[in-house]
C-alpha cells in the first residue's frame, strides 16, 4: 500500500530571467488536488480512495475500509463502519468535549495573572507562558482536535467483539513504507484490531513497493487527460486504479526487480 497525490498544475513554476537577473518562483494559484490512499492485493481484493488530507486518521479510515474489503464477516464489518463514521469524531461533538475538559473563565483568569505577577520571570517570559497556557485551554486548537479525534476513533474500534470476530477472519501482511502516519501509536494499534500485519519497508525505497509502478501508470494517463472538475479527476483515477491494479506484469517486474537485486 501507499499513499500518493496528483494535482492538475505544480505549486511553483521558474521565471526564467535575462542573464546575470535573478530568477523568481511565481505560485500558480487554484488548482485541482486528490490525495489517494490504495492497497494493491496481490490475493486480495484491491481498494483506494481520496481524501482531503493525508493524516493519521484517514489513513486508519482507508485501512479499515480496506480491511472490511476483505472480510467475510457482515457483523464485523457493521460494527468497523459504525466506528469510523460515529458521530463523537465530528468537529463540533470534540469541540464540546474539549470545552469541558478545559478551565472555565474565572480560573484561566486567575491562572493569568498569577503569570503576569510572576517576579521570577521577565515580562517577554511572562507573556510566552500565557500564550501557551491559552492556546492549551482553547478548544479550537487544531493539535488538540487532531489528538481527541484519533483517541476516540482508536477508543470506537477497539471493541471486545470486533476483535473476537476478526480473530477468525484471514489475516493481511501488509507491505508499506515506514512513514510517521503508518507507524504512529494509533496505526499500530489498529493494524493488531484488524489483524493485519504491517511489514514495513526500509527507509527511502520506493523500488521495494510494486504500486509505485501503478502510481506512475495512472498519473501518467492524467496528464494526457483533459479534466476540469475535482469529480472529473477523481473518476479518472479512479477509472485508472481499477483498470491496471490487475495488471501482471506490475507483480512480474517487481519480482524480477527484488530477484535482480538481492541475488546480486
Amino acid at each position: 500500500m501507499d499513499e500518493t497525490a496528483c494535482q492538475s498544475v505544480t505549486n511553483v513554476r521558474r521565471v526564467l530571467h535575462a542573464p546575470n537577473t535573478k530568477n523568481i518562483q511565481v505560485h500558480c494559484g487554484e488548482r485541482l488536488k486528490i490525495n489517494v490512499v490504495g492497497f494493491m492485493g496481490v490475493n486480495c481484493s484491491s481498494y483506494m480512495e481520496t481524501n482531503e488530507r493525508g493524516d493519521s486518521i484517514n489513513f486508519v479510515k482507508a485501512l479499515c475500509r480496506f480491511r472490511m474489503e476483505n472480510m467475510l464477516n457482515a457483523e464485523a464489518k457493521q460494527l468497523i463502519e459504525e466506528a469510523i463514521t460515529n458521530s463523537n469524531l465530528e468537529d463540533e461533538y470534540i469541540k464540546r468535549i474539549l470545552a469541558q475538559k478545559s478551565l472555565n473563565g474565572m480560573d484561566l483568569i486567575n491562572k493569568v495573572n498569577d503569570e503576569l505577577y510572576n517576579d521570577k520571570h521577565s515580562n517577554q517570559e511572562s507573556i510566552a507562558k500565557i500564550k501557551k497556557m491559552l492556546n492549551k485551554e482553547d478548544s479550537n486548537n487544531p493539535y488538540k482536535i487532531k489528538k481527541e479525534r484519533e483517541k476516540r476513533l482508536l477508543s470506537n474500534l477497539d471493541n471486545p467483539i470486533i476483535r473476537d470476530l476478526l480473530s477468525f477472519e484471514i489475516p493481511i501482511d501488509l507491505v508499506l513504507d515506514n512513514a510517521k502516519i503508518h507507524s504512529s501509536d494509533l496505526s499500530l494499534a489498529v493494524f493488531e484490531i484488524l489483524n493485519i500485519n504491517p511489514i514495513f519497508l526500509p527507509t527511502r525505497s520506493p523500488d521495494l513497493n510494486p504500486i509505485e509502478d501503478l502510481w506512475r501508470i495512472i498519473k501518467d494517463r492524467i496528464y494526457k487527460t483533459y479534466y476540469n472538475t475535482l469529480d472529473e479527476l477523481i473518476t479518472i483515477f479512479k477509472e485508472g486504479f481499477n483498470e491496471f491494479v490487475g495488471l501482471k506484469s506490475l507483480y512480474e517486474n517487481w519480482l524480477n526487480y527484488m530477484v535482480q537485486t538481492f541475488t546480486k
